[in-house]
């Protein structure tokens, strides 16, 4: 039998136990009601009866409270019975009040209240006989209707969750494309930026090579102007201008291989200059575009890592509600089983 039939089977079933449950309880109500009203009259009797003649007074007294006592107290419990529901919740007073009444009370009056003892027992009997039926008639309160329905929830997110996942691993394959595409645009960035660099020392150093040449013939002149240049021969690099001047100054007293130098430093110092400084306009620029490279280059990497973090937190997600799906899927055979011994049938879940 397909599940949903049994479904169908089982609710059909299950009013049918209701109705007869209902017809079950007004039935043992009646009986009970009965029961207690001829405990009531027995009561009523009891309280009335007179107590035998040449009896002694002190046990007699004790005997009449011991009545008054017991006749109220059942009179109590009694009167608040009104459901099957309220007599369960009162057996347990009854039961007491009937094994701890006085034995005196029994002396004088054992025929009524063996009567009443009497009737309660069949009060307690005809409960035990109505739990008995109310078992063989009731039926489980089975939930598959709302297991199917949380496991076909369950089924929407895991697919769901799924497809986010597939989505974040494409993702971060792409990061992982672009993050090797920013290295190789990084790698002649830096190599050109190195070119540079050595390119400027080169010349920075050619220039220096040959002003430091004329440091020894100028400390003997010993111009104030010279005075600088002397201290440090980067001057000609950070003063050009006026370190030619400096040297045209001077020309005349220089001799042959200072001459030399100085004919090289006029003719290409300006150009060398001119040079470094466009170079180091280059340099700049590069500079730049590395930075821009390994700002974005970060940027990657953050997005990355907080990819890679929510690909955990899917795949943590994903483990717990499959694990979720497998614990309902238990319930719900469990569920079948029953619902199979109920109905007698083989269901297939489908």
């Amino acid at each position: 039998m397909k599940l949903e039939e049994a479904i169908r089977k089982y609710e059909l079933l299950r009013k049918q136990r209701e109705k007869e449950l209902e017809e079950l309880k007004d039935h043992y109500l009646k009986r009970v009601t009965e029961i207690i009203r001829e405990i009531l009259e027995a009561l009523d009797e009891l309280e009335r009866k007179e107590p035998p003649k040449d009896v002694d007074p002190h046990l007699l007294s004790i005997a009449l409270r011991e009545r008054n006592a017991y006749v109220s107290a059942l009179r109590r419990i009694l009167g608040g019975i009104n459901s099957l529901e309220e007599l369960e919740r009162r057996l347990g007073e009854i039961s007491k009040l009937h094994v701890g009444h006085g034995r005196y009370l029994i002396a004088l009056f054992k025929k009524d209240v063996y009567r009443v003892n009497r009737l309660l027992k069949e009060l307690s009997e005809v409960y035990t006989e109505y739990t008995l039926k109310l078992r063989e008639i009731s039926l489980p309160d089975l939930k598959i209707v709302g297991i199917k329905r949380e496991m076909d929830e369950l089924r929407g997110r895991i697919s769901q969750t799924e497809r986010e996942l597939k989505a974040l691993v494409e993702y971060s394959k792409g990061l992982g494309s672009e993050k090797t595409s920013e290295k190789g645009e990084l790698e002649p960035l830096e190599e050109k930026e190195n070119e540079l660099q050595v390119r400027i020392r080169t010349l920075q150093t050619e220039i220096r090579s040959k002003a430091s040449k004329l440091q020894k013939p100028l400390k003997r002149m010993r111009i104030p102007e010279a005075s600088p240049f002397l201290e440090d021969t980067s001057y000609s690099l950070r003063y050009p201008e006026e370190f030619l001047e400096l040297l045209k100054m001077v020309y005349p007293s220089l001799d042959g291989k200072s001459k030399k130098s100085a004919d090289w430093l006029i003719k290409n110092l300006p150009s060398k200059i001119e040079e470094i400084n466009t170079l180091k306009e280059q340099l700049e620029t590069v500079r730049r575009e590395i930075e821009s490279a390994k700002s974005a280059s970060r940027r990657s990497e953050e997005l990355a890592l907080e990819v890679r973090r929510k690909i955990s937190e899917l795949e943590e997600e994903l483990k717990k509600l499959r694990s979720h799906y497998r614990s309902i899927e238990g319930e719900l055979a469990g569920e079948i089983k029953v619902l199979e011994r109920i109905l007698g049938e083989r269901v297939e879940r489908g």
